[in-house]
């Protein structure tokens, strides 16, 4: 191996599946992050990690794959694997979807016990060095069209260059590539931006002794309501609870407001659960603003050796629980570019990267914004002919409580294991409305 040295800005999960990634392709490889590593408790540098996290079916499969022995892990640890058909229990479009064997695997956690695992992982590796400092700037020469590494500071050191022969940011939405561009002379991406305006307040129970036959609980709304909550069943007996409001809804951060926003919902059913139970911890809130894309495929000028992945390209709505899951996908197609190199040379791969990465997020953001449209509020551009996939894809949930094979298919999409034109297809299609007609009747 002739690479020397790469570096990753951000020690979140797309920063270690970067790390984790490259390290199978550098001699060196560099983890800035401003936190200690690993933490088994909420960092300052990730304000959602007290909220509900899901990594859907295909993340899952590929963190499997990376880290071989991290899902026992897990488990053993006490998080809670489960079957997305039978354990999670989701009151969607006004209806039970139906309880089903799936086969498809789901495991439940905080997102600080996943986030400690994976970085002791990576902690492990050789030839990963992980490196408690912030990034001030790019090291770019303008010359050339490059990136030459990055100037750091850490808590006890003045500022120094760091030099590498490739830099990825996974610095999350804070992402300073935009300006850190402007000021080498380059244009910022252009941004797309769907505006949910969501706000989160979570808090972790005392699982009560009573049975349950969910590890899940979920409970959605179609417009004009703005409420929903969850709850996830995880490691250490207890039961993360996360209520949403939408659009200027907030649910409060005291104990009799938090109850009261949870006996709005559209059922009773985490009103029921969390009354019963011993709160844990204070009420976690967290604002999201927007669903928000930077455009970096776009750019017809953008210096080599500079890749930006996760959060740091596109922020997801986390209602639906996609962003680890791209961040895992982006990781598998940067490791899959290396390796299709014939020699050491990296020329080419940031811009193949940029394009393959807007691929991938292309069908989740399509997904979530045109799920978030469904609000008259939310503010953004609305693709053509989404009347006509909100008709469908509302007779399709509609049907998922008493069609299994729909509930199926639905899953599968939803998990990305699936593309969303399968949901198109003819059986598919017949089903739904097949269904529709016998309720018209």
């Amino acid at each position: 191996m002739t690479r020397d040295h790469a570096i990753v800005i951000g020690g979140g999960i797309a920063g270690l599946l970067a790390a984790r990634v490259l390290a199978d392709h550098f001699r060196h490889v560099t983890l800035i992050e401003r936190d200690r590593l690993p933490a088994r408790e909420s960092r300052k540098g990730v304000p959602q990690g007290d909220h509900v996290h899901c990594m859907l079916a295909k993340g899952q499969e590929i963190l499997s794959q990376l880290f071989p022995g991290l899902l026992p892990s897990l488990i053993a640890g006490g998080a809670i694997p489960a079957d997305m058909g039978l354990h999670f229990h989701w009151h969607h479009h006004g209806v039970w979807k139906q309880r089903f064997d799936s086969g498809i695997a789901v495991t439940f956690f905080t997102r600080p016990f996943l986030e400690s695992q994976i970085a002791e992982r990576v902690r492990t590796l050789p030839n990963v060095r992980v490196l408690e400092a912030s990034v001030e700037q790019l090291l770019v020469d303008r010359d050339h069209g490059r990136v030459l590494g990055v100037t750091v500071r850490s808590p006890s050191e003045s500022p120094k260059p760091v030099h590498a022969d490739i830099v990825v940011d996974a610095a999350g939405r804070g992402s300073q590539t935009p300006q850190w561009l402007e000021s080498a002379g380059y244009h910022r991406p252009a941004e797309s931006a769907v505006h949910v305006n969501i706000s989160y307040a979570s808090r972790l129970y005392r699982a009560p002794r009573a049975k349950r036959e969910w590890h899940a609980l979920h409970v959605t709304s179609l417009p004009p309501r703005k409420r929903q909550g969850v709850i996830f069943a995880v490691e250490g007996d207890r039961l993360l609870t996360t209520l949403v409001g939408l659009h200027g809804e907030r649910p409060p951060n005291d104990d009799a407001g938090y109850l009261d926003f949870a006996r709005s919902l559209a059922i009773p059913d985490i009103h029921q659960t969390i009354a019963q139970a011993e709160p844990l911890t204070p009420i976690a809130t967290l604002r999201f603003p927007a669903n928000l894309r930077r455009h970096y495929e776009r750019l017809t000028a953008f210096p080599d050796r500079l890749l930006v992945i996760g959060d740091a390209i596109c922020t997801f709505n986390p209602v639906y629980g996609q962003g680890m899951t791209v961040s895992a996908l982006e990781a598998v197609a940067l490791d899959h570019l290396l390796r299709q190199q014939t020699d050491d040379d990296l020329t080419g791969v940031c811009r193949q990267f940029r394009s393959e990465a807007a691929a991938i997020i292309d069908t989740p953001w399509q997904l979530a914004t045109g799920e978030d449209f469904r609000h008259a509020e939310t503010a953004g551009a609305r693709p053509a002919g989404l009347s006509f996939l909100h008709w469908y894809t509302g007779r399709l949930h509609v049907n998922c409580a008493s069609d299994a094979t729909l509930a199926l298919a639905f899953y599968r999409v939803m998990h990305m294991l699936d593309a969303p034109s399968t949901l198109f297809r003819p059986s598919v299609t017949w089903r739904t409305l097949r269904a529709q007609r016998a309720s018209r009747s």
